[in-house]
């Protein structure tokens, strides 16, 4: 198998197969921790989806696309954290047929559930600006069916995205783009709503009656965006590391050490699936009473 490592080929997959102690103590280690975190991702997001699902004052927009984003880190933890298990011991066994097909399954999924969680975290965040900026015409024209068939789009265009890996060669440009546009509307969302909201805490000692009622929800959109300020540092936080092996990979080729590091930037990115019920348990108040009322009736 190592002989021959080189002249294999897996699509559009790059195939360094040769073995050291550094890259076997990667693939165990990984398997591991991927299995172990597979199980409590999975436990953590389910609990958050069956809050949500149940919990009918929960039903709104913005709590709709939470829904979605937890729907993408669970589908990490059913698919992509076993495929990827799945397709280290194939490699572990010398089943290079059964390595290929799982390895493929593994990155198409990867590659679609991390970027529909980007593509929703940036709706999120014009979301909670729409809050602020619409005020009564917000409910009319962001709607629980037009949020459904917003997030069924951004599943769409993410697996098309990820699928036309197949026909382009410089297809790493596709994934560079959209993490640049997400943070870039992330971002700018975020500050426009800090705005409004120092904007009205200014207004509030001259029009302290006619603002009473309208602070609640200022502050309440501001806490959303602090919020989703925190998920997308986590996700950029646990990025990086892909990012950075991306970079030595155009510039060194697919070496072992590539590899390796590819190996644990992946790990890293699974594992952040598992961290996003536990930001929404901690910042989102409604959330956590819902997940405290759903896990006392189980």
């Amino acid at each position: 198998m190592n002989n021959n490592s080189q002249l294999r080929t897996c699509s559009f997959l790059d195939i360094n197969l040769d073995k050291t102690e550094a890259t076997q103590t990667a693939n165990i280690l990984t398997c591991i921790l991927n299995a172990v975190f597979c199980m409590i991702t999975c436990l953590g997001n389910s609990v958050i989806l069956q809050a949500i699902w149940k919990t009918q004052e929960l039903h709104s927009p913005s709590f709709i696309l939470l829904f979605y984003l937890a729907v993408s880190d669970l589908l990490v933890a059913l698919i992509c954290q076993p495929f990827y298990v799945a397709y280290k011991l194939a490699e572990l066994g010398n089943d290079f047929n059964l390595y290929c097909v799982l390895r493929m399954i593994q990155t198409i999924s990867g590659w679609t559930t991390s970027g529909v969680s980007l593509l929703i975290l940036s709706v999120v965040s014009v979301d909670r600006l729409l809050a602020l900026t619409l005020h009564l015409r917000y409910t009319t024209i962001v709607t629980v069916p037009r949020v459904h068939r917003t997030a069924v789009f951004l599943w769409i265009f993410s697996i098309t995205g990820v699928m036309s890996r197949f026909f382009f060669k410089n297809w790493v440009i596709f994934p560079t783009v959209m993490l640049l546009f997400t943070l870039l509307v992330t971002a700018l969302s975020t500050l426009k709503i800090f705005h409004i909201v120092r904007r009205h805490q200014r207004q509030i000692t001259q029009q302290q009656q006619n603002v009473q009622n309208n602070t609640i929800n200022v502050l309440k959109c501001r806490r959303s965006a602090v919020t989703i300020l925190y998920i997308y540092g986590l996700i950029l936080l646990f990025y990086l590391p892909l990012c950075a092996t991306m970079l030595v990979d155009s510039f060194f080729g697919y070496t072992l050490a590539v590899k390796i590091a590819y190996d644990y930037a992946a790990t890293a990115i699974f594992i952040n699936s598992f961290l996003n019920p536990v930001v929404y348990c901690l910042r989102i108040g409604e959330i956590r009473r819902a997940v405290k009322t759903t896990l006392g009736k189980s």
